[in-house]
């Protein structure tokens, strides 16, 4: 059983559904329309107490094909008053429900019914990383709770779930889920997605989202509701900051100093007309920028030129003091 938000004549609305085998497959079936507002079938007796509706359990016992008063309890929790909630939360923390560990034949099942792109928003969504590795070592126990579900149960775990994303971490995460990184060659499409040619990202994001919407809802004329969240996460976000490439080039000036000992001000050693020259500015275009400009622009050379990534190591290094000395010539702003 579970609680499905869907929007209904523009307004929000509950409905308890409940995932069925249905032949080979797991179909969502309504078992009661709670309104816009499921705490109105909770009930407060008096301090904290609270319960829900003898009316409603009522009902839910002779509509639902299995019924489980805590699981129950579980859904109706977010809706319950905030001071109540607050002042029960440890007792409720004290339940002994006990965790049951898996047997190799479900894993195996999981792992084999599990759809790819679930699992690659499971596994975002719990350890944060583009970079997941082969799907074949992701652990079954991670997409347990999707096993057994219908799609339509299965979309409303990820929705509930993803409201606990960022706003930075929101495209990220749908160019994960999507696996579009390989599509690409390299370190960054891994790791730095907004160094790749967007055009070329957008293209296939849209390809992958069609795919998915014939694939998951049969549809081709348009997009299924569930899916349209993702193009709204991927066009109207940017990704977030990443600070790997920050680490390298310090990783590289630290290598630099104990390879060399460079003493102080050795960037000054590099005429200016050559840092010009490396940055694409004029002395004019440099006085009308921050620190922050220029190391955007530091940022998107350093790609290009690390010799991590297969450039020069002689011209990273020039692009490093060619950096700091115009660095040196910008005041805070």
């Amino acid at each position: 059983m579970y609680l499905a938000k869907i929007k209904k004549d523009r307004q929000i609305t509950y409905v308890l559904r409940e995932s069925v085998r249905q032949g080979e497959q797991m179909v969502a079936r309504d078992i009661f329309d709670l309104g816009p507002c499921p705490g109105a079938w909770i009930d407060y007796p008096g301090g904290n107490a609270w319960y829900l509706s003898p009316d409603l359990e009522s009902k839910i016992s002779s509509l639902a094909g299995t019924f489980d008063s805590a699981q129950l309890e579980d859904l109706f929790w977010p809706f319950i008053r905030p001071a109540i909630r607050r002042a029960t939360q440890t007792f409720r923390q004290r339940s002994d429900r006990k965790y049951s560990p898996m047997t190799m034949a479900q894993k195996q099942t999981i792992a084999r019914q599990v759809h790819a792109f679930d699992k690659r928003r499971a596994h975002f969504l719990k350890f944060g990383n583009m970079d997941q590795g082969p799907m074949v070592n992701m652990p079954a126990v991670i997409f347990r709770q999707l096993h057994d579900k219908s799609r339509d149960e299965i979309e409303q775990y990820f929705m509930d779930q993803e409201n606990l994303l960022r706003k930075k971490e929101l495209k990220s995460y749908v160019y994960t889920a999507l696996d579009l990184h390989r599509f690409f060659q390299g370190f960054m499409a891994k790791h730095m997605p907004h160094a790749l040619d967007q055009e070329k990202v957008e293209s296939f994001f849209i390809q992958e989202l069609c795919l998915l919407n014939k694939e998951l809802f049969g549809l081709t004329s348009r997009l299924h509701e569930y899916l349209v969240r993702y193009a709204v996460m991927f066009f109207d976000h940017t990704y977030g900051d990443s600070v790997l490439l920050d680490d390298m080039v310090k990783d590289f000036q630290f290598r630099q100093r104990s390879r060399w000992s460079k003493p102080p001000g050795a960037s000054r050693q590099l005429k200016l007309s050559r840092a010009f020259e490396i940055f694409n500015l004029t002395a004019k275009a440099l006085e009308s920028m921050s620190k922050k400009d220029l190391t955007r622009v530091f940022r998107r050379l350093a790609r290009q030129h690390h010799p991590d990534r297969g450039g020069s190591h002689d011209r990273f290094v020039e692009l490093n003091n060619a950096y700091q000395a115009l660095l040196e010539r910008i005041s805070d702003k």
